[in-house]
């Protein structure tokens, strides 16, 4: 299963989701590239693009998608001014859609350990629903979740 660039199947937790990540990375697609996100950017700064997550995780009333501009895919080449930039995104989604609580989880390196299904270096800010959990699972899958399926492309 290491054998995608952009992406980690078996991370993958719904099928769309995992249809959406195969066909972008069968056209050598980074699916997280702004240029091919088909779905609405909230705002762009010179290094991160934010949108809500499209998947977002079961408990979450709130839940943005923070990701880098560029093609970058390991913590270690994040600058210090991406850092800052990452921390004034916080801020502006805390104060525009009144985020009372939550968690700003980031997970890094080999999928097959962080739990990431995407490998563009990105950041999740989350709000649970009043009362509910939210599981951010750090750990990864080694085959995909029942009921998923690859489907073969073109």
């Amino acid at each position: 299963m290491n054998n995608y660039k952009y992406i980690y199947p078996p991370n993958a937790r719904h099928q769309e989701q995992l249809d959406i990540m195969l066909d972008m990375e069968q056209q050598d697609k980074d699916p997280m590239d702004p240029e091919y996100i088909d779905q609405e950017i909230l705002f762009k700064t010179d290094h991160w693009h934010v949108s809500n997550n499209r998947f977002p995780y079961e408990g979450a009333e709130k839940q943005f998608l923070i990701v880098a501009m560029g093609p970058v895919y390991q913590l270690n080449d994040i600058s210090s001014e991406m850092w800052d930039d990452l921390r004034k995104i916080w801020l502006k989604l805390k104060d525009e859609y009144s985020l009372d609580g939550g968690g700003l989880c980031m997970r890094f390196g080999n999928p097959a350990k962080s739990g990431a299904s995407l490998t563009r270096v990105h950041a999740h800010i989350i709000m649970p629903k009043d009362g509910e959990k939210v599981k951010f699972s750090i750990g990864g899958r080694k085959e995909l979740r029942e009921g998923l399926t690859i489907k073969k492309y073109r």
